[in-house]
């Protein structure tokens, strides 16, 4: 007797587009996207041109200039410095550049300070600001090697603060302890306009 073959059922897969689309929603609203937020920088005040003229001297006195040429070469005002200088000591966790920068901006011999009122308390702000300018053909390297140094020059006298009015690091501080901090020691990095020496002269 001849054995009658058993009809296999289909899948009904008209519901597959939907759960498709539905998992497709939820990785969307799920999946967080990384954001690059660059570099933060705080722009020195504009000042009028009439005044500039009377206040010359005092205005340079609260720049440090920070330049590297086409072919890395780093000048720090007038002094020349190597790859070697952006190279920080394992006992300080300080290169010369950052030195150089703290230097500049806590001696009262190198920029002005100002008495700022903060918690009761009268804090020495320094009004000197870290004027950057690179040419066009600057190794990148090169480049976030200087800014990764001066940024690090800020976090540190940062951190002294942090350590002398709370007691904590700054990555410790809550949001209003550390605008406190950021107040008091504000990120002034200025980046000039690159130099073009492609140009033929």
């Amino acid at each position: 007797m001849e054995k009658k073959k058993r009809k296999v059922d289909e899948i009904n897969a008209s519901s597959m587009a939907d759960i498709a689309f539905l998992l497709l929603i939820f990785f969307l609203v799920a999946t967080t996207m990384d954001v690059d937020t660059g570099m933060t920088r705080v722009l020195p005040p504009w000042v009028d041109a009439e005044k500039q003229k009377d206040n010359t001297d005092v205005n340079e006195r609260n720049v440090l200039k920070v330049s590297i040429s086409k072919g890395g070469r780093i000048l720090v005002d007038e002094a020349e410095y190597t790859a070697a200088d952006l190279i920080r000591n394992r006992m300080t966790n300080e290169s010369k550049l950052s030195q150089e920068t703290k230097t500049f901006l806590q001696s009262p011999d190198r920029s002005d300070k100002k008495d700022t009122l903060i918690n009761g308390q009268t804090y020495p702000m320094s009004e000197g600001v870290v004027s950057l300018k690179a040419d066009k053909e600057t190794q990148y390297k090169v480049y976030i090697d200087v800014q990764n140094e001066l940024t690090h020059a800020f976090n540190d006298i940062r951190e002294d603060y942090s350590q002398k009015m709370f007691k904590r690091p700054f990555d410790e501080l809550d949001s209003d302890e550390r605008t406190v901090i950021s107040k008091l020691v504000p990120m002034r990095i200025s980046e000039a306009e690159p130099n073009d020496q492609t140009k033929k002269k």
